[in-house]
């Protein structure tokens, strides 16, 4: 494909500035997300060092189409700047040699981006979390140095202090969840709290082996509903760990996910939206032989709880089967970018990367990232086939590609 001096010139000086904005557009990214990463899980600066090199894969497949993009249209909009396109159609020298460089940059970013996407981003992934998870008590207290409170919807406890020095807690409050179930969906909501316990001074310590965490007090006073009063110890309070920290939320995303992982997960859970589906259907049957208005009411708020984990299952379901369609599409837009970059950086006629930012990249960015979001939520939630939701975006700028590569060709 490069067999020409011309070819070989126009491939490197796409590669150069490729490379180039990569690592700029890739450090922001880096930065912004590991600034997210540390504000949720209380990262201090030595963790938040250690985890940059884990993190950066993870970030290459949003930086890679849009740089693929700006790199076919700056140097695409030079060579027609300098009227070298006009020499090359002069000399008898047909335009496809001239996108053929394109075409392979296109690929090659394809390429990578689709084996980033297959191993090499959810193993660094898991890999990111281990490492941050690694201490989860560590993790626990840097959260209270920075929040001063610490809740998460599966703890049945909020805990708050006032301070924290090394391993010691300073006047602490803590306040113990009241949780009723929806009759509708059968989750558990807070409602308030019924039970409150101050203390001068606390420690939290967590074992990883029982999956808990446990505050050691020495005195406490006491707010519950009919006692009130200081209490001298009587044992650590102990919970489950929150899931952010117990890893359970890591374990749970898609991005850990490697190719082979995906089909094993998705028939996991739709076997467990099969298992709720069989229940509803027995009990079903079962309503119709109740007597008894009351146990027919009950057995109906059941039914409508279980039409509700049918519907969420549904939903997990159909987002893990989503990756096997969107990993690809967002490889392939490396490609479709390529071919968009060459055409309009030859009609721009543009040698400064200001103008051929503001005349390619910020109108193609705007239009396929909603085309992508919006063709992934109809396919996710049925209303259009899971595939054609996914590779929407694709189709429709790979379309427009097609047509303005061929507009150059025939000029």
């Amino acid at each position: 494909m490069l067999g020409s001096t011309l070819n070989r010139m126009i491939f490197w000086a796409l590669v150069r500035v490729f490379l180039l904005s990569l690592g700029t557009l890739t450090g922001l990214f880096v930065i912004v997300g590991l600034v997210q990463q540390a504000s949720q899980h209380g990262l201090t600066i030595a963790q938040i060092l250690r985890a940059i090199p884990l993190f950066v894969p993870s970030t290459l497949p949003l930086t890679i189409p849009a740089t693929t993009l700006f790199a076919s249209c700056v140097v695409y909009g030079r060579l027609s700047h300098d009227n070298e396109v006009v020499a090359l159609k002069a000399a008898g020298v047909h335009l496809f040699s001239v996108v053929r460089p394109a075409l392979l940059l296109g690929a090659l970013t394809t390429a990578l981006t689709a084996g980033l996407y297959h191993t090499t981003i959810p193993r660094t992934q898991q890999m990111f979390y281990a490492q941050v998870l690694s201490d989860p008590e560590e993790v626990l207290y840097n959260m209270l140095r920075r929040d001063r409170c610490l809740r998460h919807p599966s703890l049945p406890y909020v805990l708050y202090v006032k301070d924290v020095q090394g391993k010691r807690l300073i006047d602490v409050v803590l306040k113990r969840r009241v949780k009723v179930k929806d009759p509708t969906t059968g989750a558990e909501l807070s409602v308030g709290y019924d039970y409150v316990a101050r203390m001068p001074e606390a420690q939290l310590r967590v074992d990883l082996v029982a999956g808990t965490m446990s505050i050691d007090q020495d005195r406490f006073v006491v707010y519950e509903k009919g006692t009130t009063g200081i209490s001298q110890n009587a044992g650590p309070i102990v919970m489950d760990l929150p899931d952010t920290v117990s890893g359970k939320d890591a374990r749970m995303k898609l991005s850990t996910l490697t190719w082979d992982e995906i089909p094993a997960r998705a028939a996991a859970v739709r076997a467990e939206r099969d298992d709720i589906l069989d229940k509803a259907a027995k009990l079903r049957k079962d309503i119709d032989y109740l007597t008894d208005p009351a146990r027919r009411e009950l057995a109906r708020s059941e039914l409508k709880a279980m039409q509700y984990q049918i519907d969420t299952k549904s939903r997990q379901t159909r987002n893990v089967e989503a990756e096997r369609f969107a990993r690809p599409a967002l490889a392939v837009s490396c490609l479709v970018f390529a071919l968009i970059g060459c055409p309009v950086g030859v009609w721009a006629n543009r040698a400064d990367y200001l103008s051929t930012f503001v005349i390619c990249f910020i109108p193609t960015l705007i239009v396929y990232y909603p085309l992508l979001l919006a063709g992934s939520d109809q396919g996710k939630s049925g209303r259009i086939p899971l595939a054609l939701g996914c590779w929407f975006a694709d189709i429709v700028m790979g379309g427009i590609a097609v047509l303005l590569t061929w507009r150059l060709l025939r000029r």
